[in-house]
């Protein structure tokens, strides 16, 4: 629950926000990930976050950055600590990260011996 002050968790206002965040449950993965990167693209930042850098742009790389930063508010703490050191401030990497550990995992998988 947020203080009177303002200050906590941004969960707590709202049905949007509460859609926004990821809860961990991979089963869920695919439709957050939809709803996440239509709020990014509200905000001007899904380009950033899906395409391969430029040359050198520095305003890609802010982009890049401010994706990370809203992804990294709307994450489970497990989520959070997959990509909390292999993609500091990297939006594109972080992505990635999750949707390698996500994907695949509501399929069956073939076991090698």
């Amino acid at each position: 629950m947020a203080s009177l002050t303002g200050y906590g968790p941004r969960r707590d206002h709202g049905s949007r926000w509460n859609r926004l965040c990821f809860d961990g449950d991979e089963k869920n993965y695919e439709l957050w990930e939809t709803t996440f990167l239509g709020h990014l693209r509200l905000l001007g930042l899904k380009a950033a976050i899906l395409e391969e850098p430029g040359e050198d742009d520095e305003a890609d790389d802010q982009k890049n950055e401010e994706a990370y930063a809203e992804l990294m508010q709307v994450l489970d703490d497990k989520s959070l600590s997959l990509i909390m050191r292999e993609a500091a401030d990297n939006g594109r990497k972080a992505l990635q990260i999750l949707r390698d550990h996500y994907a695949g995992k509501g399929k069956p998988r073939g076991i090698s011996l």
